[in-house]
């Protein structure tokens, strides 16, 4: 009993009722004063508003009587507002100005009834300026303290209605500024000197209702150190004589229960787990150390609050959330949750809070017991972590295998699809190179009497319109040809069947070919045509002199067809690689149209001009360029472009090459000799179309050559058997028997002219035809339309320069006849059987 009034030092109860009702009384005095003060700021602000208000009312008034007479009086004018202004500011005294202003912002009137200084100084003040023009503009009235030369006042700008005029008065504050003072400083006093007589008197009524009884109170409780509490008797009845009764009550029932506090003590002590024990509302009473150490709080910090006080400070406290739940309903709970301590750790717990009851059943108190179970619930959580990571796996591995099979299935069912588009794209091929040749032929057969025709009338007597007319029909043949060209070119390299065939090739002689070639075509646009080549370009390099020239044809026609005036420049270069190689460099340079720069990136695009226009103005497909660079990356090359519009452009080829070791003497001479005129020949022509036939006719008569025309292979082995010949010019297709199957007989018979040398003249140019014609025996290809110097370099090819070579081949197999649809198969090796048919056939 002695410790537990020392614990709780009752000594201090006496110290401390004085000192708490005065300072309680000092407080109540401040907070008073402080009301005191905040209901003196609203008041002042009140009446201010108060003034401001009436002020404005009076300034508005000047503007509200003119604005009424505009509406009312038909007649109102200037002058009549000016009247008006004067008779205003003299009436009223606290007008330090009225003014009158038209929409400009100039004075009309008032200047001579103001007080103010300097009424030019006021009006030209920057707000009282924007106030007249939002008042005018805007038609509402503009307000405002304003202090002008240490005047405060208040200006208050009008329009008035319908007449673009404007009032502007200035009402002195100071008047009532001084009366609105005055009136806070007496509101302040009186209640300053109310709250002190309040508080004086509340301060007394404490001493003699409170602190008095208190001192006694707490001597009593000093005395019961020593044994029984009494009651004081003086007490006076109310709360502090309940209290006196409840001390009495609760120092017997303390000697009572002390023994069992402390013996409820050492249990909940000796515990790992944590005790808390609250009342019947929820407050804690009491928490053992081991909930101390688990949470990290300190006693003062739990004791004597509710749950949803400490919630509120430390959220996520998991025995503060249970207790609270317990308390809210009266039910007992268990549950595992994660709490968190003091400082914010976390950690899985096992909480269990139960209601006391007493003999009626009514709750008493609440015990909860928290144990930290985070050990315990990570090693369960692991092996079900574990547990659900094998579920998952196997679920996987069954979904991969179903994946599997279905992929599986996928991949034969695109593997069949591509077989079947890999069929039909190889039938598109078929039919598109089908498709091709055929257009090849069919569109070369007429060109080659167009073009063919043309040669032989421009080498005739003609008049200047004559030669003009059939020049120009020579130049739109040669224009449809190279449109074909290039298409067949392009369908050749996108079937990737474009080959190179290196060769050591002479780069400045092809360059010179090039212009030598290009000038005439330059001279005739009246452009100058020039080219450079500088020190250090290789004599001889391994490259397709062909796709080269083909390039440098391209490029160089390119920069003649779009330079209207000036020059064409080309310039040859070559410089060392790091791979040892060397790299030409040709660079055209043109002073034409130019390109425009949102055009340079499709320049190079198949079928794309720089403008719509330019190939109406121009020609051309728009292939040249696209099949320029397609070669130039086939020979590991690029094509660029620097352009400048209406200035020119420079295209410039780059390709790396190796040198090599000059071309043997033997091959210029016979290149020479394939253009030197030769001896009569007799000439066989298997040709069916008849403008051809009267083509060959007329070309073999200036060649100085004796010709025959046989209609098919049919007719030209007939022919053969009835006469000798030097060469035959054999069409590939033709009726009865085409060039190929006659060509096979010819050299599969025993005749005498199974040897004579044959040339493909025909208009089948496609890639890889040549090697067709040669395998079946031929000993030379010109391709329609021919050029009558290709058809003469040709000639003189197998008849003088190569008769060595064609007698050194030796003849093929007997081949497979296949007969048209007016002949049967013939059995290999049964010529003479053929040959008979063929007599049937003729007869």
């Amino acid at each position: 009993m002695r410790d537990f009034l020392r614990a709780i030092d009752i000594s201090q109860l006496r110290s401390l009722a004085g000192p708490t009702a005065r300072d309680l009384a000092l407080r109540m005095l401040l907070l008073l004063l402080v009301l005191a003060g905040i209901q003196a700021i609203a008041d002042y602000y009140e009446l201010r508003h108060v003034m401001f208000s009436k002020v404005e009312q009076r300034a508005s008034s000047v503007s509200n009587h003119l604005a009424m007479r505009a509406r009312l009086d038909d007649d109102f004018d200037v002058e009549e507002a000016a009247q008006a202004v004067t008779r205003e500011a003299i009436w009223n005294e606290e007008f330090l100005a009225v003014y009158l202003v038209d929409k400009s912002g100039a004075l009309l009137k008032g200047e001579a009834t103001s007080r103010l200084p300097a009424t030019k100084s006021f009006l030209s003040q920057p707000e009282i300026h924007t106030a007249i023009s939002a008042a005018l503009v805007l038609e509402r009235p503009q307000s405002f303290a304003i202090n002008i030369d240490g005047i405060d006042g208040w200006v208050y700008a009008a329009a008035i209605p319908g007449t673009g005029l404007a009032t502007v008065t200035f009402v002195d504050l100071r008047p009532a500024r001084a009366d609105l003072n005055g009136s806070i400083v007496a509101t302040l006093f009186s209640r300053f000197v109310s709250s002190v007589i309040l508080m004086a008197a509340l301060f007394l009524l404490l001493h003699r209702s409170v602190i008095g009884p208190v001192e006694r109170l707490a001597s009593a409780v000093r005395k019961s150190a020593q044994g029984r509490f009494t009651p004081p008797a003086d007490i006076p009845r109310g709360e502090l004589s309940d209290l006196a009764q409840l001390f009495a009550r609760v120092f017997g029932r303390l000697q009572h229960s002390l023994r069992d506090n402390e013996q409820l003590a050492l249990v909940a002590n000796g515990t790992d787990s944590g005790v808390l024990i609250a009342d019947r509302a929820g407050r804690i009473l009491w928490a053992n150390a081991s909930y101390m150490r688990m949470t990290g709080f300190e006693r003062a910090e739990i004791e004597s609050y509710f749950p949803q006080d400490i919630l509120a400070r430390y959220g996520g406290i998991g025995a503060m959330k249970v207790l609270a739940e317990s308390a809210a309903d009266g039910e007992a709970r268990l549950v595992e949750t994660i709490s968190v301590n003091r400082q914010g750790g976390q950690y899985w717990a096992s909480i269990e809070a139960r209601p006391i009851r007493d003999q009626r059943g009514a709750i008493r108190n609440y015990i909860l017991v928290e144990t930290d179970i985070s050990h315990r619930k990570l090693t369960e959580i692991k092996l079900k972590r574990s547990q659900t990571e094998l579920q998952e796996r196997i679920i996987e591995l069954q979904q991969a295998s179903i994946q599997l099979e279905q992929e599986r299935a996928k991949l034969a069912l695109t593997a069949y699809d591509l077989s079947l588009a890999k069929e039909a794209a190889e039938n598109a091929n078929r039919a598109k190179s089908a498709f091709l040749a055929t257009m090849s032929h069919e569109l070369r057969t007429p060109m080659n009497g167009v073009i063919g025709m043309s040669d032989l009338l421009l080498n005739d007597d003609l008049t200047p319109e004559q030669r003009d007319r059939i020049s120009t029909i020579r130049e739109s043949g040669e224009c449809l040809l190279t449109i074909l060209n290039d298409i067949l070119d392009l369908s050749k390299l996108e079937a990737g069947k474009v080959e190179l065939e290196p060769a050591p090739t002479q780069p400045a002689a092809v360059l010179d070919a090039v212009i030598r070639v290009m000038r005439p075509t330059a001279t005739e646009k009246g452009l100058v045509l020039t080219r450079h080549c500088e020190p250090g370009v290789p004599e001889t390099i391994l490259a397709d002199g062909a796709r080269l020239r083909q390039v440098l044809f391209n490029l160089v026609g390119n920069a003649i067809k779009f330079t209207p005036r000036g020059e064409v420049s080309v310039t040859l270069s070559a410089h060392m690689m790091p791979d040892g190689r060397r790299e030409l460099v040709f660079r055209v340079r043109d002073t034409g149209i130019g390109i425009p720069a949102a055009m340079l990136p499709r320049l190079f695009t198949r079928f794309q001009q720089a403008d719509s226009s330019i190939s109406r103005t121009y020609g051309g497909t728009g292939l040249g360029l696209a099949i320029t660079r397609e070669l130039a990356t086939l020979m590991e090359g690029s094509v660029d472009v620097d352009s400048v519009e209406g200035e020119g452009s420079t295209f410039t080829f780059r390709i790396p090459v190796e040198t090599c070791a000059a071309p043997a003497a033997e091959e210029a001479s016979t290149a020479k000799s394939d253009h030197t005129s030769q001896a009569p020949l007799r000439i066989l022509v298997a040709e069916d179309q008849p403008v051809n036939q009267k083509l060959m006719s007329a070309v073999m008569e200036r060649l100085g050559h004796k010709l025959t025309i046989a209609g098919n292979g049919v007719e030209a082995i007939r022919k053969l058997r009835e006469a000798q010949f030097d060469l035959v010019l054999m069409d590939v297709q033709m009726p009865v028997m085409d060039g190929i199957e006659t060509t096979k007989a010819i050299r599969a018979s025993n005749e005498p002219w199974r040897n004579i040398p044959i040339i493909a003249l025909t208009a089948h140019a496609m890639e890889g035809y040549s090697a067709n014609y040669i395998a079946a025996g031929m000993n030379g290809f010109v391709s329609k339309p021919f050029r009558v110097d290709d058809l003469v370099a040709q000639i003189a090819k197998v008849t003088h320069g190569d008769a060595a070579a064609s007698e050194s081949v030796a003849p093929p197999p007997p081949p497979r006849i296949v007969a048209t649809a007016s002949t049967k198969n013939a059995p290999e090796g049964a010529l003479q059987d053929m040959l008979d048919e063929l007599d049937r056939m003729t007869a």
